[in-house]
């Protein structure tokens, strides 16, 4: 079993980090947490929209995200869940539908009436299948033809996959999209009428704010603004890591950030093929405060290929704009490949890039409404979830004595989320106690 005296460093501060050293500390073991940003948080992280904190990454939760529901409540934070029934959007064509519930499918004119009606008894069958294991060498692109009709995929459900994976959308696994259905139907109300989503009463940052605060007072050392520079190994064996030019001696690493930024960390040493078989997609996102309110739903998903962007989300459309001043926060989603022009855009050029496409989606958009503007990126934000994934998802424990690894390559089949983050967390801890 794990030493008690075995110290800890853990890279990165995130819901991951954070979880990881809550986790540990609980069991009296010694950790000490680094994170390159001069707060918690990672994805998390705020800014304040009419004085109020909101998240630079748009979130919510499902009814089914029972890890980190279940966190809130150890922490004696489930009051601050705020649960709402909020409108989804689809816009492909030119034409903004209403995309919430059955009756607005049966209304989709995108696609003929036939197909409307594939569609949905496809998904509702999809919903009884149980275990996602006999998808997991299926290209989800190849399956989903035959199940939802060419007319629905090629309006729905490719542009969907194109959206988040681009150029690999051909190959991504048809166990990642039945995580995705999976994750949708469990949240909806007893008739499946209406999606139920929660919302962190003060941003999700109050989770991490309270994470922090329980591991301080445990004797967890929590160092900010320190960017972990090198992983040092010797025959095979983790010696430590060097922050600020500083050699720290650890028994322990767990490294929480990106694959590619890992693989950087350990230089020349190799861990195994798994940590480097997998392509990522990066995220950007464009936040705006805005005077107005121009979308008349939540989240509209954007299935026009022309649009360079994947989605649009209306935050006021699920917590009221009065708790942000009246401000309207709206943030523009993007999946990107890590080397796209866009994320060396500022925030003005990339705006310069969106405006037209955005007042296509919402025509009472006007660039006058906007007060502030944020832009967020993460290069190595979405593993590709390609067929066949399970076998190149990297283990906990590493081939390197005493290197742990626990980041979003390992959530699967379900879509990146913080439910997941909590989760792998924890299995990862029970590795680490079992190693």
């Amino acid at each position: 079993m794990f030493r008690k005296d075995s110290r800890i460093a853990i890279i990165g501060a995130g819901i991951t980090g954070l979880t990881l050293a809550y986790e540990l500390c609980r069991r009296g073991l010694k950790v000490e947490l680094f994170e390159a940003g001069s707060v918690v948080g990672g994805e998390l992280a705020v800014v304040k929209v009419g004085g109020e904190p909101l998240e630079r990454y748009y979130h919510h939760l499902f009814r089914g995200d029972n890890e980190i529901i279940g966190l809130l409540k150890e922490l004696g934070m489930s009051s601050k869940l705020e649960w709402g029934k909020p409108s989804m959007g689809f816009f492909s064509d030119g034409i903004l539908y209403p995309f919430s519930n059955p009756v607005d499918l049966v209304r989709f004119g995108a696609i003929s009436i036939s197909e409307r009606l594939r569609m949905g008894l496809a998904t509702k069958r999809l919903q009884r299948i149980s275990d996602y294991r006999e998808f997991e060498d299926v290209k989800a692109a190849e399956y989903l033809p035959g199940l939802v009709g060419n007319e629905a995929f090629e309006i729905v459900w490719k542009p969907l996959l194109r959206a988040k994976f681009g150029d690999h959308w051909r190959d991504i696994s048809m166990a990642w999209f039945w995580g995705r259905v999976h994750v949708r139907f469990k949240s909806r109300d007893r008739l499946g009428f209406r999606e139920k989503l929660a919302y962190i009463r003060g941003s999700f940052r109050q989770i991490t704010l309270a994470l922090e605060q329980y591991v301080r007072e445990r004797g967890v050392l929590v160092h900010l603004s320190s960017q972990v520079e090198r992983i040092s190994v010797e025959q095979n064996h983790i010696k430590g890591i060097r922050v600020r030019g500083q050699d720290l001696k650890f028994d322990t690493v767990i490294g929480t950030v990106g694959l590619p930024i890992l693989r950087g960390l350990l230089g020349s040493h190799t861990i195994s093929q798994d940590y480097g078989a997998i392509a990522y997609r990066g995220a950007l996102v464009l936040l705006m405060s805005l005077r107005e309110s121009v979308s008349p739903y939540y989240w509209t998903n954007v299935g026009d290929v022309d649009l360079p962007f994947a989605g649009l989300i209306d935050h006021s459309g699920f917590i009221d704009a009065s708790r942000y001043g009246g401000r309207h926060p709206m943030y523009v989603s993007n999946y990107l490949d890590p080397s796209h022009r866009y994320f060396d855009m500022t925030s003005d050029e990339l705006l310069d890039e969106y405006e037209p496409h955005i007042k296509n989606v919402f025509p009472k958009f006007d660039r006058s409404l906007i007060e502030e503007i944020w832009v967020s990126a993460d290069k190595v934000a979405q593993p590709v979830i390609k067929a066949g994934y399970q076998r190149r998802i990297p283990p906990y424990r590493s081939t390197l004595k005493g290197l742990f690894v626990c980041n979003t390559s390992q959530i699967y089949p379900e879509d990146r989320g913080t439910n997941y983050n909590v989760r792998i967390a924890r299995e990862c801890v029970q590795e680490i106690l079992n190693s």
